[in-house]
């Protein structure tokens, strides 16, 4: 096979899109780079903050039970695992992490064309990629975080899920759910458009279902490992409340989110207050626009649970992290409009906001 007859068998439409993400990483990764050494840091460490160690420290210790390392039990393990299987020096071992995170997130826009295209055709499809690349907390897609797994698995699955495919579905649920608690999501939402093909019938419903429900069994083995670490297979959750200051309690989430809007310093202000409110909304408007649109129900099944499960907790200061997982949001967006001129301002709005929040995280400040 030709390899330029091959390139040039791609569509244009593709062509771009990669264009589009290639050109917001490069952004992102120089923006990042350059913050990172002019603060007197090393380009090799450059987005490892916050969580970001504690992925390394799994895959070089596992899960421990001495120390602070202790609380790493909240974090699932498939990334831990990804990082440690390739990991030849763990001198290294951030690199790693981050090209398994930059690898994934060309995978995931890869999948979001393919899945826009599918439900909308050439232009959206574009377009999909245009608003994932630039939204605001779309450095985590280049940080050594789990966005860039959980983003390739979870819109594989639902790619293959929309072509019938229920083997290849559930597969990737089974990582998702393997990779981070949003996983679980995956399950209704799969179920809902296993539904949807029958015509509503259950009549039609067949064996292949069964794949649907592989999407659990990641879990179940995170729940596994809690129970083998700790003797309780739900440590995690006790751990979340306890150490991590996180529980189920919206209202109290709420509160703090505006507490500090309004009485902390301008910095703190927008990222623990404001930002988290106002993705929030965000989030809120994208699923009340994906509902007037008619998108398919497990899309507006799936963006609510999200949604749900992002703003659920008493401490709201991931929510803009968390609302990104959202993904078909981003067909909404697509498909908000055909004017160029109101597509180009959300895109110059967005990506200053990323240009800001990738500066404040690159620096090592609180950015979600």
């Amino acid at each position: 096979m030709n390899p330029l007859k091959s390139l040039k068998q791609i569509p244009k439409s593709a062509k771009t899109a990669f264009l589009v993400f290639v050109a917001a990483k490069l952004l992102v990764l120089a923006l990042g780079y350059t913050v990172t050494i002019l603060n007197g840091g090393s380009g090799l460490d450059m987005f490892s903050r916050w969580d970001a160690s504690n992925y390394v420290s799994i895959a070089k210790n596992g899960y421990i039970t001495t120390g602070d390392e202790t609380y790493y039990i909240v974090f699932f393990p498939l990334y831990p695992l990804l990082i440690r299987a390739f990991t030849w020096d763990f001198a290294y071992a951030n690199l790693t992490a981050l090209v398994i995170a930059n690898v994934c997130s060309f995978i995931a826009a890869l999948y979001l064309y393919k899945l826009a295209k599918l439900e909308f055709g050439d232009g959206e499809a574009v377009k999909a990629v245009l608003f994932l690349s630039v939204f605001p907390t779309a450095y985590f897609l280049s940080a050594p975080y789990t966005e860039g797994l959980f983003f390739a698995l979870a819109i594989a699955c639902f790619y293959y899920a929309r072509l019938g495919r229920w083997a290849v579905a559930g597969l990737l649920g089974f990582f998702a759910s393997l990779t981070r608690l949003a996983g679980l999501l995956v399950l209704p939402a799969l179920l809902l458009e296993y539904y949807h093909q029958t015509g509503w019938k259950l009549k039609k419903i067949r064996p292949d279902v069964v794949f649907v429900f592989s999407a659990l069994t990641g879990f179940l083995i995170y729940l596994a490992i809690n129970n083998t670490v700790t003797g309780n297979p739900l440590t995690f959750m006790s751990v979340e409340a306890q150490h991590w200051h996180n529980r189920f309690d919206p209202i109290a989430g709420l509160e703090a989110a505006w507490y500090w809007a309004l009485n902390k310093s301008p910095t703190d202000s927008i990222t623990i207050g404001s930002a988290p409110i106002a993705f929030g909304v965000f989030g809120l408007v994208m699923i009340g626009i994906a509902v007037y649109k008619r998108f398919r129900p497990a899309y507006i099944l799936y963006m609510f649970m999200s949604w749900g499960l992002a703003l659920s907790t008493s401490w709201w200061i991931s929510v803009p992290r968390y609302i990104m997982a959202m993904f078909p949001m981003f067909l909404v967006l697509a498909t908000l409009t055909r004017r160029k001129v109101v597509n180009a301002a959300i895109v110059a709005f967005s990506a200053v906001w990323l240009c800001f929040f990738t500066v404040l995280f690159a620096l090592g400040w609180w950015a979600f």
